[in-house]
């Protein structure tokens, strides 16, 4: 087993490399270089370079990861404490910052050009590398909606990554020269157009009480299908979880009496409505990521009560929950029932 000092030596060699890959981006701006230029100015060999690396993209793989990585740590600790908006704006000034030096502008030209070469060749690495700034972001939105600030409605994994992919290509286009209009694109520009796309709104002013929809709507809940059969969704976001951060059930019970209650309606006679009489959930496995879907199922449907299941399913198509929910018939104006976007 290796010991302790030998562990920190294979860290120290690999980053070696890494740190010399950077001084060749830095003086060059391009990512075609050799292994052997990075064996011979790291002073090392080729056998040490392919025991950390299998060649020269697992190389500027594990640079670009370590760079998002810190990059994103380090604008954490920067908005921590701000609030959303001006979280908001401090991250689009830090991304579209500009370099300071000629070495450090060939090394972010560098890196856009291997971002853009990563994003076509391997889209999974892609997106794993860049999930710490999409995790920021993503937070950034949803403490957005949670101060009221930001639209309630918004898809906030879906945002955080319109926002990022947002601020990142007109990055790109600046640092390689290739802008549409006369002048670049500046932080200010971008930061009014996020806010606008985010639905930014003065706290000062005062807001009306939200109706029962808008409230849904703020949590993600929302009309979807599954397996061809209608289904209300509702995505795992760190406004919904509990305290071991999988989705709150009291949240699933209510998902499961509003999917209930759309896939009723299509039941209902003209001039009745429905109103929930007895609803039980048996809880099977947490919810932690992706997004919870409660399909419904009509069991029995007369003049006076419906009886439905509703199941509820995580990721991976995994049963999570299963419930049983009556609903008492009464006349009243027949409500028209959401559908979804298919």
């Amino acid at each position: 087993m290796p010991t302790a000092g030998a562990d920190e030596a294979e860290v120290t060699r690999a980053d070696r490399f890494i740190k010399t890959a950077v001084e060749i981006l830095g003086e060059t701006g391009r990512t075609d270089f050799t292994v052997q230029e990075v064996v011979a100015r790291s002073k090392t060999s080729l056998r040490a370079f392919y025991q950390h690396f299998s060649g020269k993209d697992e190389l500027l793989l594990a640079l670009f990861d370590r760079t998002i990585a810190h990059s994103a740590q380090a604008w954490r600790a920067e908005i921590n404490g701000l609030d959303s908006t001006a979280a908001l704006k401090l991250l689009i000034d830090r991304i579209s910052e500009q370099p300071e030096t000629t070495t450090q502008d060939s090394l972010n030209r560098a890196l856009n050009l291997y971002n853009q070469h990563l994003a076509e060749t391997r889209p999974r690495e892609h997106a794993r590398v860049l999930s710490p700034l999409h995790q920021l972001v993503r937070d950034i939105v949803g403490q957005g909606i949670t101060e009221g600030v930001f639209n309630p409605g918004l898809d906030v994994g879906a945002t955080a990554a319109i926002v990022m992919q947002t601020i990142m290509g007109a990055q790109r286009l600046h640092l390689l020269g290739a802008e549409l209009i006369s002048t670049p694109i500046d932080a200010g520009q971008l930061y009014e157009f996020c806010s606008r796309a985010l639905g930014i709104r003065d706290t000062d002013d005062e807001s009306p009480t939200p109706s029962l929809g808008e409230l849904f709507a703020q949590i993600g809940m929302r009309p979807g299908i599954h397996n061809g059969e209608f289904a209300m969704t509702m995505p795992v976001s760190p406004n919904v979880v509990n305290t071991s951060g999988a989705l709150q059930g009291g949240l699933i019970a209510t998902l499961v009496d509003v999917a209930g209650g759309q896939f009723g309606l299509d039941f209902l006679q003209q001039g009745t409505t429905m109103t929930t009489s007895d609803l039980f959930v048996r809880y099977l496995r947490p919810i932690r990521q992706g997004a919870a879907r409660a399909v419904p199922r009509m069991l029995r449907a007369g003049r006076r009560a419906m009886v439905m299941q509703v199941d509820i399913y995580g990721d991976g198509d995994e049963l999570a929950a299963t419930a049983t929910v009556n609903f008492a018939i009464i006349n009243g104006a027949t409500p028209t029932g959401l559908r979804p976007d298919v």
